[in-house]
């Protein structure tokens, strides 16, 4: 790493040479785990590697993949790494048609996929225009389906079918600034974003996962976020590759997780608050401890107290939990430990907002003034006190180049600065006088009444402890100004009808009075981590319900 480029495939390599015969990956199937050395996962990237580039797959070659969670995912992405062409990863979760667009946007040369990925392609149209060489997987995951006649041609290796209409091929700038990865940001709040990277944004994001803890020598890791199980192996852990489906991620089962976590004996486990909590509702129930476990990282939204509590009586009493802050185009950006969450906890459930942790080394987190409006250079002019609740803005080696072909959204989401870009998080909070960083809730989603605005981070905690409520949201009806502020309830699973009116009641009864508490079955949640509550698809239902007499 001391060149400040990151090299996935250098780095594997390290181990390839000093640890040949240890584990690299443990791949969880539908009726067996496979697990692969650091040599034969070495072995099958090659043979990967020369299938794409007999395909026209080189470098910079803009790659499409969408291929289930296994050893192809695996083997493809690395092998894409290795030939330095630029993998696009979109969440298969955000449904057909964001997915073309998000397609339209990357414009990949190159689309790999298994064949029901490849009959959406040719059915929807998706990369028309930019596709030029299409490869399909035979997976043996998740997604069966006939191989469509499209992309039929003499098998290559490791089962792969490629169709090469021309060939797809570009250039690397080399070093630092070579192009490296294209994601797509979840779409919670707004249509998914695509953000691109280059090696050195990758090489910063790793060397803030480092200090984590988690991703050391020897560590064995469960990662319910595909990223960082791909990137694992790289820093000498094995990684275990969970049997998911990443259209319906809080459909996972946890009692697969728990038995994949206690047969591979994992030390660092990653997973979203939600299926965290899933997890250990799960252990907590079957009175299940996760023995093996050291470090537990979650990411994606705030980790709310009541599921560290629950997580911490199914994990040993050593056990590490950190909760992490950050977003596809600046992934880490601080982290918060339990001694810090518990110790927060009260002031949250109070309406002080979330604990965020400390910033993390490298990176300048500064607050500035609330506004819609884009905001073209730095200022200090616009920073506000602290203490006070404002935007978040970051700069740091993970900040992301600007997103791909939205000019308008890159003006509302950077700042220039002689440092480097500033990237607005979107998301709201302060500074205390701590220097810890504590999250008040989405800017896009503060409800803006004629007495002020209100923010759900700091009003939902408020009422999440109360006996059977599960979780709430805070959304707001009506024009921005004159908005009223309607609290959504969805209750704990199995309560009974009577049991949801008395628990509403309850909520009517607690803390400021919000105007109108609505009961809802089940939020809508982001389809990446299952974390985050669509509010902007709530509120519509809220005013629908409102203007129906409901309350």
């Amino acid at each position: 790493m001391g060149s400040g480029l990151f090299d996935v495939v250098a780095m594997t390599e390290r181990w390839v040479h000093t640890r040949p015969d240890a584990v690299a990956c443990h791949i969880d199937g539908r009726r067996h785990a496979e697990t692969l050395t650091y040599a034969e996962l070495n072995e099958l990237i090659d043979r990967t590697a020369r299938a794409l580039a007999g395909a026209g797959v080189g470098a910079g070659t803009r790659t499409a993949v969408l291929v289930p969670p296994g050893r192809e995912l695996v083997a493809v992405v690395m092998a894409l790494f290795r030939l330095r062409a630029v993998p696009i990863l979109v969440d298969p979760g955000l449904g057909a048609r964001a997915m073309g667009a998000c397609f339209a946007e990357a414009a990949p040369e190159a689309f790999v996929g298994v064949p029901r990925a490849h009959l959406a392609r040719v059915l929807l149209g998706w990369g028309r225009g930019s596709v030029r060489t299409t490869v399909a997987v035979r997976s043996h995951g998740r997604w069966p389906a006939a191989e469509p006649d499209s992309v039929r041609s003499s098998a290559a290796e490791l089962d792969m079918t490629v169709a090469v209409r021309s060939p797809a091929v570009g250039a690397g700038v080399g070093g630092a600034e070579e192009p490296a990865l294209i994601a797509f940001t979840s779409g919670a709040t707004g249509p998914p974003k695509g953000v691109p990277f280059r090696q050195r944004h990758l090489a910063g994001q790793t060397e803030l996962l480092a200090r984590l803890g988690a991703l050391t020598p020897g560590a064995v890791v469960y990662s319910t976020f595909l990223p960082f199980a791909l990137a694992a192996p790289s820093m000498g852990c094995g990684s275990v590759v969970p049997r998911l489906d990443p259209r319906h991620p809080e459909r996972s089962d946890p009692a697969v997780m728990a038995g994949s976590i206690a047969a591979h004996g994992v030390t660092g486990l990653f997973a979203a608050p939600a299926l965290l909590d899933r997890l250990a509702r799960h252990c907590v129930e079957r009175d299940l401890r996760l023995g093996t476990v050291e470090t537990v990282l979650t990411a994606g939204a705030p980790l709310p107290y009541s599921v560290l509590q629950r997580a911490q009586r199914c994990l040993p009493a050593h056990a590490e939990v950190r909760s992490v802050y950050g977003s596809t185009e600046c992934l880490l950006v601080s982290a918060a430990d339990a001694a810090e969450l518990t110790a927060t906890a009260p002031a949250t459930a109070h309406g002080a907002g979330t604990c965020l942790g400390t910033p993390l080394p490298g990176n300048r987190v500064r607050v500035i003034a609330v506004t819609d409006d884009a905001i073209p250079e730095w200022s200090d002019d616009l920073l506000v006190p602290p203490g006070t609740v404002g935007e978040i803005t970051v700069a740091g080696p993970a900040v992301s180049d600007p997103y791909l072909g939205r000019p308008h959204d890159t003006a509302l989401a950077r700042l220039a600065d002689e440092g480097g870009p500033v990237h607005r998080m979107g998301d709201l909070g302060r500074l205390d006088e701590q220097g810890r960083l504590w999250f008040a809730g989405r800017k896009s989603e503060r409800v803006r009444t004629a007495d002020g605005d209100l923010y759900t981070d700091q009003v939902e905690p408020v009422f999440n402890g109360l006996a059977g409520v599960r979780r709430t949201a805070l959304v707001g009806v009506g024009p921005a100004g004159a908005q009223i502020p309607v609290l959504c309830v969805e209750c704990e699973p199995g309560t009974s009808r009577r049991e949801r009116r008395e628990i509403v009641e309850r909520v009517r009864a607690h803390g400021p009075d919000l105007g109108e508490v609505l009961p809802h079955r089940g939020f809508p949640m982001d389809v990446r981590h299952a974390s985050k509550i669509r509010r902007p698809l709530l509120a519509r239902w809220a005013a629908r319900e409102l203007g129906r007499g409901g309350r």
